[in-house]
């Protein structure tokens, strides 16, 4: 497989600013530093659309994708209505075995369409409603922290993805814009100020840290994306993190001119701390296989070789340990992941490469989302068995929903399906936090796939984490 280069077009070649005094002022600040960015092209190739492979008109790698009746029939099925079908050239050859490896089977099932996606589209349009927590078209502001809004695709699509409302429109989120995203910032910030550091009306604290997600913020030039780090700075962000799937489908992205960028953004803005927000779902994503599927060692080592694309990427990262950090977090899914085995590799080999294991999560209640849900009680179970023999540095991740409440760990399952107890705890809480910790218990559900399944077999809820039918 030949890795996609990028289209190379010239550098910004203005002349780097000097600022007459010690202390230039931010638009000083900005222009210094947008000089020193180059922004190629980059093609991921790949397809966008089932309409070329219903006509025939792919390559005949893409091709062991769908077949042409394949495509015809999804078409008909509506499955486009739910999620557009992308893959870039690079996950394709890891998903038909165009790679010199045998084709992975849970890589097809998480980026190519299935006709079970529409057979039960039940689900929310705006999982954990989340535009109730939107002060600003394209902003995010639940906990202590702000996510962005700042692109609508990805490299390739998940099917299973979470954004789904976002690519598809029905839910009506915008795209955040950078003025706004700055006066809201200062805003939020000059009101926090005034009272003690938390905001008068939201309880929420300062906002030092934002999140850049989408989509995936790393489909943006380089200018584009200098652009966001640049303002968030200015407004006095100290942390900002890129949440990305990049790494898995297109990991040449991550090259000599982003990391230029990189560099010189620390240069600029040195107290600014970068973190990639990776997702990680499979170790087939990143590992070599032998003609068998197998997971290949090198000489002399137990530790599994990775794919030269993603390890050159990760080391470039891992270089700059000093101001970018790395943590991964993916859900749960029937027939890609539900393995405890393969959860457990997926965790030693990130964190042996210098990635924290985060989050992972319960399929979200997005529409369609019985296709690929596993049931909670089950998730935990395989989550639990993974991290049986990993190290404590090792086994870090929580198993976690992302609800309306907040995040919800699921701490603990114990005794049988039809007599024992599941325990929830609010992991992150809106607002002010103020429930941050508080524990509730219900009766074992197998079928539950959300929290909301439980709330007929509340047995402890004091703070209405669970809720209840009654």
């Amino acid at each position: 497989m030949q890795p996609n280069q990028p289209n190379r077009t010239p550098a910004n070649s203005a002349p780097p600013f000097s600022p007459d005094s010690e202390h230039p002022t931010e638009e000083q600040r900005k222009q210094d530093f947008l000089v020193k960015v180059a922004s190629p092209r980059y093609d991921r190739g790949g397809v966008s659309g089932l309409k070329r492979y219903a006509e025939g008109k792919v390559d005949a790698s893409s091709a062991h994708l769908y077949s042409t009746s394949e495509a015809r029939k999804l078409i008909e099925l509506g499955i486009e209505d739910r999620m557009k079908v992308k893959i870039s050239d690079h996950y394709n050859a890891l998903v038909t075995g165009d790679s010199d490896m045998p084709p992975s089977a849970p890589l097809r099932n998480l980026v190519t369409a299935r006709g079970e996606e529409v057979k039960d589209l039940s689900g929310e349009v705006d999982p954990s409603n989340q535009l109730s927590y939107s002060p600003a078209a394209g902003i995010l502001h639940k906990y202590e922290m702000a996510l962005l809004y700042v692109v609508k695709t990805c490299s390739a699509h998940c099917r299973y993805c979470y954004r789904l409302d976002l690519f598809t429109g029905k839910s009506g989120k915008p795209l955040a814009q950078l003025a706004a995203v700055r006066d809201y910032i200062d805003a939020h910030n000059e009101a926090a100020a005034a009272n003690h550091g938390f905001h008068p009306e939201t309880g929420r604290p300062t906002l030092r840290e934002v999140l850049l997600s989408g989509g995936d913020p790393m489909v943006l030039s380089n200018t584009k994306l200098a652009a966001w780090l640049i303002e968030l700075a200015e407004a006095g962000i100290s942390t900002i993190r890129i949440g990305t799937k990049e790494l898995a489908f297109f990991p040449h992205r991550f090259d000599d001119d982003f990391f230029g960028m990189l560099d010189a953004f620390n240069e600029a803005y040195p107290n600014v701390r970068l973190v990639f927000a990776v997702h990680f779902t499979h170790p087939d994503e990143f590992l070599i296989r032998d003609d068998e599927g197998a997971y290949v060692t090198a000489e002399n080592d137990h530790r599994f070789m990775w794919l030269a694309p993603v390890e050159n990427a990760v080391e470039q990262l891992t270089r700059r340990r000093h101001f970018i950090s790395l943590e991964n977090q993916t859900p749960i899914i029937r027939d890609v992941n539900n393995d405890a085995h393969v959860l457990k590799i997926l965790q030693q080999e990130l964190y042996a490469h210098g990635i924290g294991n985060h989050y992972y999560f319960q399929c979200r209640q997005i529409e369609g989302h019985k296709a690929f849900a596993v049931p909670v009680e089950e998730c935990w179970q395989l989550f639990t068995d993974s991290q049986r023999h990993l190290s404590g540095v090792e086994a870090h991740a929580r198993f976690v929903m992302s609800t309306e409440q907040g995040k919800v760990e699921v701490c603990g399952v114990s005794g049988e399906p039809d007599d024992g107890y599941v325990v929830f705890k609010w992991h992150r809480n809106p607002g002010a936090a103020a429930q941050r910790g508080q524990i509730a218990i219900a009766r074992r559900n197998p079928q539950a796939l959300w929290i909301n399944d439980y709330q007929d077999r509340v047995f402890q809820d004091p703070e209405g984490l669970i809720g209840s039918t009654e």
